[in-house]
């Protein structure tokens, strides 16, 4: 080792720094590249880096790990470092990595140019220089080797970092109490600190980049101008006007009110004799941030900018803490003309904008992001945004925080309104085309269920000759019919015919309790019912075999006109009763013939139905079947429970396209020999990248669509077609790309203002296929549907989606309201609280959505019982049960002493849903006894019962819809017990016997010998379960 001059313990900065270098991987050396004019040749290159290294210490200085802590070693002055290297003409260097245990902390090579001149690399470890020492050294070396005459030898040397360190240390350690007084602030901005804040995935890169990219973007005069200004009004100084307008675009940008981040502060900027100082100063000071929409700029800036005082005031008592925020700012020299610079100075963060001094103040601001944080169009998005906030200072100051003028901005290249790419053909009605189809391809199937198989000549006269006989029951414009009748071809003949009379059909879903049918039915006030039998809640029913019967004879065409309803679809509604949405034939022909050409349709002739038409999500199929004259095929209620069934559906009647929910559709294909159509539609709830894998897996040229509508809006308003990059989505779902035909989608803020891409809003959309309305409910119309500031004499529809825009298209964020969505449906969580109210065993109630298996939402119910002791949940979810679809019966069901409250004294529905996504605390309400299972067969229900609801066990006495299960987790349940038992169950089995003890006896019944059955449940069984058993 060689002589030494002095020796010290490394400051906070550097052993965070040599944190930073232990764990990252990759560059471990800032590198600057210096394009040279004048001298270039190896010997004056080291003279002038032999005296940079006289000149500072620190860059002659050894780091040295002895195992408990790192050590600065100070060699004699003169100390010789590595030669410089030459590089091939034009190439990158190609070194071998800095040692900064032997002193070896600064190299150089020689790059020489082909047209003359030459590039000079510097690369400086770390540990001895931070960003802005690098800089300040490449500026050094430019001017020592271009005007050699202007360097003065006899300059006096600046601080050196011994000299800071030593300084520091006594300021942590001050006899006078500053020290622990220093210690003591620290600590309490540690104890206060909020969650660091958070990007959202939907602006991020791709998730496989690897690196990291940067950008820039020029401050002008007027920016100057609007800094300093700003600076003045507050007392503070131009960079932290920076700092705070940087801050409140990523509040608005991420939707995050409070968080924290880092203040990356070079304190030579608080200290003149530390100016020239070279080493490592940058402290990640954390930075809290809690801004508040409605209050003005300025406000938040007078409260939250004099903390910044606070900071630099106890920065000398700073220690880097384990877990800083990785979002952060900084200020840094401008890089002087011809110097460039890579640097792992923001390896251990995400994001970080840095402002760019020239010595006359702001002049750039650079993001430095780790590859696939942001989309580089997000990130030009920002920066620009950034700007134009600084520009507009200082007449932005006194604007509340919510009414920020974004100036209009293309680099994301999105639009503020989305519409249709091509205008579509609508003037006909459905039923109009079906008539125009049975005269020019009379022969051609129309219909193919197991109840009616029909081509559109046979389909034009039986639904003609029902409409005859609806007529002659008092059906005609303005009356409305009520379908109670399963998925059929019946029902699709009924409801044709529905139209073809004048009226409108009402859907009441065979599975629904009967009171939710009378209360259908209540509301709608339908002139009859068509049914599969004559007994019904109403009292004029027809039966649908009759109706549909040949008739001797049709006098004349029946149709219905455009503007006439066409149907009434009951969804959830907030006040505990169903709401009815009134859809007219307008709507369906807008829709039918927009759909149809963004997807290409016309390439699929044989579509399914494979959707409950009481909700409109199967309507997609059923329509675009029939509107382009090719074959609907009908999927049976068995076909739809069970994956093998459904596979020999697709594949007996060649079906090519579906539209289906996608968890329903992932529970569809757990089968050994799964069939996916040639064209798959996903709509209802966010279809995740997974299950999109999977579809590529089974059918790579399986072509793959995202759909999205409320059915106020007819069906669907967006798509997005799968590529063969995607599902590389930051968000892990679909966005949505395209608006079909001439629907209108816009993203507005509560003013109805267009927000900036990347900022959450409100999803509303207008044009041709907003719905009539609900029927008999004016005031939920004045609510929902809203007068189009953009287009006079337009409507708007209130979705209540949040939603921001992104380059990829419109990223679905949840609900600005309480609705959910379960397996599809909508939910209001309104209506089920009051049918829990409605219970006498029940006082208070309170329900919400929850992670659920597989990340489904899951609907969980919170009770408090009408009297003291626990609540029998059983009878009570057979109660709801009797009332409510199946989507809207909570999957939990937890009592509690009371519920939570805020200050305020409304519902804490946050806590709640905190409960609810606690595992532990569902597993300990949820019904448990002491039992182990009997058999190997038990135990392997058990264990596929705790897969499928992502839990640790399940008791082989617990209730499985108890513990969170649902319909489409019953399809996954039999679906695995048939590959691994080689057992045929029907779903119904598992409703009938929930427990894994009772289903494990169904087994037995159903299956062969109990020795074979106990022996595949063994090789089924993980090791183990298998000893348990065995033992």
């Amino acid at each position: 080792m060689p002589e030494l001059q002095s020796a010290w313990t490394p400051t906070p900065e550097q052993q965070a720094a040599w944190q930073q270098w232990c764990d990252t991987p990759g560059p471990r050396a800032h590198v600057a590249r210096i394009a040279l004019h004048g001298q270039s040749d190896p010997a004056a290159v080291d003279a002038a880096l032999g005296a940079l290294r006289v000149r500072h210490e620190s860059l002659r200085t050894a780091y040295i790990d002895n195992g408990n802590e790192l050590v600065a070693c100070v060699p004699q002055a003169g100390t010789n470092g590595a030669a410089t290297a030459i590089a091939a003409p034009g190439d990158a260097p190609s070194l071998p990595a800095l040692d900064p245990a032997t002193g070896d902390v600064l190299r150089a090579c020689i790059s020489p140019l082909p047209a003359g001149g030459a590039t000079l690399w510097l690369l400086v470890s770390p540990l001895a220089a931070d960003r802005g020492t690098v800089l300040k050294l490449a500026e050094n070396m430019r001017d020592a080797l271009d005007a050699p005459a202007r360097i003065d030898g006899d300059e006096e040397l600046p601080l050196q970092y011994a000299q800071y360190a030593d300084w520091q240390q006594g300021a942590r350690l001050g006899e006078d109490g500053t020290g622990s007084a220093g210690r003591a602030y620290w600590q309490a901005q540690a104890a206060g600190l909020p969650a660091p804040l958070r990007i959202p995935d939907a602006l991020a890169g791709s998730a496989a980049a690897q690196g990291s990219d940067t950008w820039r973007h020029t401050l002008h005069g007027a920016h100057r101008q609007a800094l300093a200004a700003s600076a003045r009004q507050f007392g503070t100084t131009p960079e932290r006007v920076v700092q705070a307008a940087w801050w409140t675009v990523l509040a608005r940008l991420c939707a995050q009110p409070v968080f924290s981040g880092a203040w990356l502060h070079d304190c030579r900027r608080d200290y003149d004799v530390m100016a020239d100082a070279a080493g490592v100063f940058v402290k990640a000071l954390p930075v809290s941030v809690a801004w508040d929409a409605q209050r003005s700029v300025a406000e938040h800036w007078r409260a939250w900018l004099p903390a910044l005082d606070s900071h630099a005031a106890w920065q000398e008592a700073w220690q880097p803490g384990e877990a800083a925020p990785r979002i952060g700012f900084a200020v840094a020299p401008l890089p002087p003309a011809g110097v460039a610079m890579a640097s792992p100075a923001w390896a251990g963060f995400d994001l970080v904008c840095e402002a760019l001094d020239d010595g006359q103040g702001m002049a750039a601001l650079a993001l430095h992001a780790r590859a696939g944080v942001l989309h580089p169009r997000v990130a030009q998005w920002v920066l620009a945004h950034l700007a134009a906030l600084i520009g507009t200072l200082p007449a932005a100051l006194d604007t509340p925080l919510e009414s920020l003028s974004w100036p209009a901005d293309d680099t994301l290249r999105v639009p503020q309104c989305w519409t249709g790419e091509t205008p579509v053909d609508a003037g006909q009605t459905l039923l109009a085309r079906i008539a125009q189809h049975a005269r020019q391809t009379p022969d051609a199937p129309a219909l193919d269920a197991a109840d009616l198989v029909l081509d559109y000549a046979g389909l034009q006269r039986t639904v003609q000759g029902a409409a005859q006989r609806l007529r002659a029951l008092g059906v005609g414009p303005g009356t409305r019919v009520a379908l109670a009748l399963p998925r059929s071809g019946a029902l699709v003949a009924s409801l044709l015919a529905v139209w073809a009379a004048g009226g409108a059909y009402v859907p009441l879903d065979p599975a629904w309790p009967q009171a939710r049918r009378r209360s259908v039915l209540a509301q709608s006030a339908p002139v009859l019912t068509i049914a599969q039998q004559a007994a019904h809640d109403n009292a004029t029913v027809i039966r649908a075999d009759a109706l549909l019967a040949k008739a001797a004879q049709v006098d004349g065409e029946f149709a219905s006109a455009q503007e006439d309803a066409a149907y009434v679809l009951f969804t959830s509604g907030s006040t505990g009763e169903p709401k009815g949405v009134v859809v007219g034939h307008r709507q369906i022909s807008h829709y039918t013939a927009a759909v149809c050409e963004a997807l290409s349709l016309a390439s699929c002739r044989r579509l399914g139905l494979t959707s409950s038409v009481a909700a409109d999500l199967g309507n997609t199929t059923l329509f675009a079947a029939l509107w382009q004259g090719a074959c609907l095929t009908v999927a049976s209620d068995d076909d739809m429970a069970h994956p093998a069934a459904f596979a020999r559906y697709l594949r007996g009647r060649e079906v090519d396209a579906i539209k289906i929910v996608p968890s329903h559709l992932a529970a569809l294909l757990e089968t050994d020999a799964p069939a996916v159509p040639a064209t798959v539609i996903l709509g209802g709830e966010p279809l995740p990248a997974s299950l999109v894998q999977g579809l590529r897996r089974h059918a790579p040229d399986c072509r793959i669509f995202n759909h999205y509508g409320p059915t106020e809006t007819t069906i669907g308003v967006m798509v997005h077609a799968v590529g063969a990059e995607d599902p590389a989505w930051p968000a892990g779902t679909a966005p949505l790309s395209r608006a079909l035909g001439a629907t209108r989608v816009r993203l507005l803020d509560d003013a109805l203002r267009p927000v900036p891409a990347g900022v959450a809003g409100q999803l509303y959309v207008g044009g041709p296929q907003l719905a009539h309305g609900y029927l008999g409910r004016p005031d939920l119309d004045a609510a929902a549907f809203v007068d189009d500031p953009f287009a006079a004499g337009q409507r708007l529809y209130r979705t209540g989606d949040l939603a921001r825009a992104t380059p990829a298209g419109l990223q679905l964020l949840g609900r600005a309201d309480q609705q959910v969505k379960i397996r599809g449906i909508r939910v209001e969580p309104a209506e089920v609280e009051a049918a829990l109210l409605a219970q006498p065993a029940v006082a208070q109630a309170a329900v919400c959505a929850a992670p659920g298996p597989g990340a489904a939402a899951v609907l969980c119910a919170f009770i408090v019982p009408a009297s003291a002791g626990s609540a029998d949940t059983d009878a009570l979810r057979r109660a709801l049960a009797a009332m409510l679809p199946d989507a809207m019966v909570p999957s939990r069901l937890i009592a509690l002493p009371a519920l939570p409250r805020l200050p305020n004294g409304k519902t804490d529905r946050t806590a709640l849903r905190t409960l609810a996504a606690s595992p532990d605390d569902i597993a300990a309400a949820a019904p448990q006894a002491a039992t182990a299972s009997a058999d190997a067969v038990e135990t392997l229900v058990c264990a596929l019962m705790a897969e499928l609801l992502e839990q640790e066990r399940v008791d082989p006495h617990a209730d499985f819809f108890a513990l969170g299960g649902h319909s489409l987790l019953v399809i996954k349940l039999v679906a695995r017990l048939r590959r691994r038992l080689q057992v045929e169950i029907a779903p119904g089995v598992v409703f009938d016997r929930p427990t894994a003890h009772a289903l494990a006896a169904a087994v037995r019944e159903h299956g062969e010998t109990a020795g074979e059955l106990d022996a595949r449940a063994l090789t089924a069984l993980n090791a183990a379960p298998q000893a348990a058993v065995a033992a």
